[in-house]
């Protein structure tokens, strides 16, 4: 019997070894996955702009995710200039459908594309 228990214990933990090392692969995002075919815009009214630690955070009216432009690809946009541009006005982002076990609710998402109108404000793409 103690043998038995013991087969149907590590069966156990191996499986559930298993299930978080496939949770922790799938939220790893993907450079790969920052095309704009891969990608869904989202449109907002700017409520306020900040730095944060992931990079220049925005926040849109009426919608509780922080989106944010990351300090690996920031090329040279400054907070205080998207400030003047951005705000108060209706701007269109664009952010992958990815998921990840560290931030389940997708609360914070990465932009990869940002706009008003038909300007392109920053791009990865």
């Amino acid at each position: 019997m103690t043998k038995q228990a013991n087969k149907k214990g590590t069966a156990a933990l191996l499986l559930v070894a298993t299930l978080i090392l496939v949770l922790l692969i799938s939220g790893i995002p993907s450079a790969r996955r920052a095309k704009k075919e891969n990608c869904a815009p989202v449109s907002g009214v700017v409520q306020a702009i900040k730095n944060g630690p992931p990079g220049i955070m925005i926040h849109l009216k009426q919608d509780p995710k922080i989106y944010y432009i990351s300090r690996k690809t920031n090329t040279g946009i400054s907070l205080k200039t998207l400030e003047q541009q951005l705000a108060g006005k209706n701007i269109q982002l664009y952010t992958t459908q990815d998921w990840s076990p560290l931030d389940p609710f997708s609360t914070m998402k990465q932009v990869y594309r940002l706009q008003i109108g038909d300007t392109v404000i920053f791009t990865e793409f």
